[in-house]
């Protein structure tokens, strides 16, 4: 179970650092535009359990993509940037995170761990369409699958265990309150 939790919290890091939204202000005349900012991406399978990159789509005041890999364990202090057709996202992680879930069902040994982390907008040090934006928000990371059965019936909830691989799913969304510039 500790690996399934690790995995998680590196997926919410990465995620986390996803997250972020910033414009370029080059003009001499600013606008602002303010609103909600969600990227969200899914993967499944045994790509789920391994480093997994997810594929995002945003929405909002700016639609891009990104590709986001995710590992490691959210670090409250870093700062993440992802690169995205619109310019570079930048954010900064506010907490490590925090971690919820667990073991969902003894029949059918389904699991499900999140973490959700606060984020920062950088502006400072994003680019493009997200350059000087400003906003706060959060990324929710969760990975979710079933664990296999023990020959005693029971859900193997060892330190080792592992999903099976069919049965895996990791799930990125994160929300800004963002604000950019025209």
């Amino acid at each position: 179970m500790k690996i399934l939790a690790a995995v998680a919290g590196a997926l919410a890091v990465a995620g986390a650092a996803t997250a972020c939204s910033s414009y370029n202000s080059s003009s001499a005349a600013h606008t602002k535009t303010t609103g909600t900012e969600v990227l969200h991406g899914q993967i499944t399978g045994a790509q789920a359990l391994r480093n997994p990159t997810f594929h995002l789509h945003g929405t909002g005041i700016v639609s891009t993509t990104a590709t986001i890999p995710l590992g490691g364990s959210p670090k409250k202090g870093a700062v993440h940037a992802f690169h995205t057709p619109s310019g570079d996202l930048a954010v900064r992680l506010d907490s490590s995170g925090k971690n919820t879930g667990g073991l969902k069902s003894t029949k059918t040994c389904e699991f499900a761990f999140g973490t959700t982390i606060p984020i920062t907008v950088q502006g400072s040090k994003s680019t493009g369409k997200f350059a000087g934006a400003s906003g706060k928000g959060h990324a929710l990371v969760v990975f979710s699958g079933k664990l296999k059965k023990l020959s005693n019936g029971k859900c193997d909830l060892s330190r080792n265990a592992r999903p099976v691989p069919s049965t895996a799913v990791g799930t990125f969304t994160a929300k800004i309150n963002l604000t950019v510039h025209h």
